[in-house]
């Protein structure tokens, strides 16, 4: 059945979620591409800092990354021009960067038009978001909206630099969350919602796998009814 009809799945959610860890669930079980929307803002903001670019100047941002030099490989690697930044995207000056920066609409339109033209030479596409259901995937025939409270997303996100050898301090990421919240959902531009068509999950009480269960078996419902 899976290998008769492959479709294309969308999951928003605030910072610290869950997202791409579900997403990487769901696209190792049914064998498709993820892309992490969030990636390619990680990977403007850190180009931003290793040249020394102002991320309130705007001007200066669409030139500070060459978008023809990433490389996402099969493991999730990240490579920018052929280094190994995997690791450094993930760090917490990184992620205010990005958050600072993903209000610029020529940035956005960049990015998403770049996963766009990606998904439509692949089939079967994974892609996670602030805006994944209604601005990079509209036509998505699977959305989800993920949410949890801002403390156990920074535990989550507390754990997983530890796992990964990120230095790391809970209050700094639950400070750090709760400003992106708040930026995220009040910015002018793709601010962060639930979109018309979205399934809704809060995920605070819930395991990594309760959660990914509901979603890929929601997921099955509607490759068969495809």
């Amino acid at each position: 059945m899976l290998n008769e009809k492959r479709i294309n799945i969308a999951i928003d959610g605030p910072s610290g979620v869950g997202k791409s860890v579900i997403s990487k669930m769901l696209a190792k079980k049914l064998n498709y591409k993820f892309l992490s929307s969030g990636n390619f803002y990680r990977i403007v903001a850190y180009n931003i800092i290793q040249k020394n670019i102002d991320p309130n100047i705007s001007k200066n941002i669409i030139s500070s990354t060459d978008f023809s030099l990433i490389e996402i490989l099969e493991d999730e690697t990240i490579l920018y021009n052929k280094k190994n930044i995997t690791k450094e995207i993930r760090e917490e000056e990184v992620s205010k960067i990005a958050s600072i920066i993903a209000k610029y609409q020529p940035l956005r339109e960049k990015i998403n038009n770049f996963i766009q033209e990606y998904s439509k030479k692949n089939s079967g596409i994974i892609v996670d978001g602030r805006d994944a259901t209604y601005r990079i995937l509209p036509n998505a025939e699977a959305k989800f909206f993920m949410w949890a409270s801002p403390e156990i997303r920074a535990k989550r996100r507390h754990n997983q630099n530890v796992q990964m050898g990120i230095k790391s301090d809970y209050n700094e990421i639950l400070t750090s969350i709760k400003e992106r919240d708040h930026a995220d959902m009040s910015r002018k531009n793709d601010p962060l919602k639930v979109s018309e068509g979205s399934v809704e999950i809060d995920t605070t009480d819930m395991s990594v796998e309760e959660n990914f269960e509901i979603i890929y078996n929601k997921v099955l419902a509607i490759i068969k009814e495809s």
